[in-house]
């Protein structure tokens, strides 16, 4: 049977599907396997290491990529309504449910005791009364908190990120008011073009700004982690595929502004050569993705199910998989489990944390949200039966056709 037969035509592609499963399967791992036992007191390290940091970049130029996507399909007012429906309430949750569950464990982990019970443990100063087998780990404080919920973390030295993977939130929501912004305001053609290409080479004119005196980084820092003007060339790829995708930009400027993109790219993470190749190769399979036919072979027919179902989770998998999972696998380091169960268990308690997360609180969030009204205004005659049943139609194969926008993790 072909694969036009197996699925729907108005089904959305496998390939974009699967590119964000390979990121974000690159970003959990990276997380768990690298992240966790090099900076996290008392997790063991794991028999596999994944070093290629690529996921979560490759994450924001799908992101800006939809983003132009859908953004000509409304006004943009209710566009960014709908971008902020999708992308805050399983945030605040995640938030609220990582800080909990932060304070408990540190506590035990570092031989802390506070005053007042609940309250104390949530809120409370601590205090040791008992010596830690290692050292101790960082104990979030109310302001972090609310720092957190508010979008606020990076522009202040003096308030902590709950989870590192959370620092795309801010850019994520910055960057989506701006393109609501420009859009309003007729960014189209030619500016779109000069957009892009001041975007990817940003970082660069911005360069010399990481020479200037320790004071001046204290203010320039979180200006740029709070607007992700140091993250500006992932979004001007984004929007320079799109483009070419539509023929407006010619192959040897996608190749120019890849290239660029890539050795930023390179040049920013820990292992250059590893993170320069896979984001190298995936930029070429989200162009691929985005100007060719669907990958429709025997191959991606049978893993079709699988993908979909964590493409359709991976926005709630990445806000839970990463101090939640340092905190699991920490628990189970203590208790002398060998590295590949660990990994299997923490792998295994990300999904079904993310899967959670995404039925109980993102979908049904993203629903009521945007749910339009369902009663008629009194005078407005009623649009008959047949016509009714082709609206619902028309709005099933839009959701169907519409691709969930998702943010990435820590570089």
């Amino acid at each position: 049977m072909r694969g036009s037969a197996a699925h729907p035509p108005s089904a959305r592609k496998i390939n974009w599907d699967l590119i964000r499963v390979v990121a974000v399967v690159a970003v959990m791992m990276g997380h768990i396997t690298l992240i966790g036992p090099a900076v996290m007191p008392g997790v063991d390290p794991y028999p596999v290491t994944f070093s290629v940091r690529m996921g979560a970049s490759v994450l924001l130029v799908i992101s800006a990529f939809f983003a132009c996507v859908t953004i000509r399909r409304e006004e943009p007012g209710r566009w960014l309504r709908r971008r902020f429906a999708r992308l805050l309430p399983a945030y605040l949750v995640a938030v609220v449910l990582t800080y909990v569950v932060t304070r408990v464990a540190v506590l035990a982990f570092n031989g802390w005791h506070v005053r007042h019970g609940l309250f104390g443990v949530l809120f409370g100063t601590p205090y040791a009364t008992s010596p830690a087998a290692h050292d101790p780990w960082y104990l979030p404080t109310p302001a972090d908190l609310l720092a957190n919920l508010t979008l606020l973390q990076p522009w202040s030295p003096e308030w902590r990120a709950l989870d590192w993977a959370y620092w795309t939130l801010p850019v994520q929501v910055a960057a989506f008011i701006g393109a609501a912004i420009l859009w309003r305001h007729r960014l189209r053609g030619a500016r779109l073009k000069t957009l892009a290409r001041v975007l990817v080479v940003l970082p660069i004119v911005l360069w010399p700004l990481g020479w200037l005196p320790p004071v001046a980084n204290v203010v320039l820092g979180p200006v740029q982690a709070g607007t992700g003007i140091g993250h500006a060339y992932l979004f001007g790829l984004g929007v320079a595929i799109w483009l070419w995708s539509r023929r407006d930009i010619s192959h040897v400027e996608l190749v120019v502004l890849g290239a660029i993109g890539v050795v930023v790219h390179s040049l920013r993470a820990p292992f250059p050569v590893e993170a320069g190749v896979g984001f190298a190769v995936m930029l070429a399979l989200i162009a691929a993705a985005a100007r060719g036919p669907e990958w429709d072979n025997r191959l991606t027919r049978a893993i079709r199910r699988p993908i979909v179902w964590l493409a359709g989770i991976s926005y709630s998998l990445y806000l839970v998989h990463q101090q939640l999972g340092f905190v699991l696998a920490r628990v189970l380091s203590d208790v002398g489990m060998s590295g590949w169960l660990r990994l299997v268990v923490v792998t295994g308690a990300a999904l079904l944390a993310g899967w959670a997360l995404a039925v109980l609180v993102e979908r049904p969030a993203y629903r009521a949200l945007t749910r339009g009204p369902r009663r008629l205004d009194r005078g407005t005659r009623r649009p008959e039966r047949g016509t009714q049943r082709r609206e619902r139609g028309t709005r099933r194969k839009r959701v169907r056709e519409r691709e969930p926008e998702l943010v990435g993790g820590r570089l």
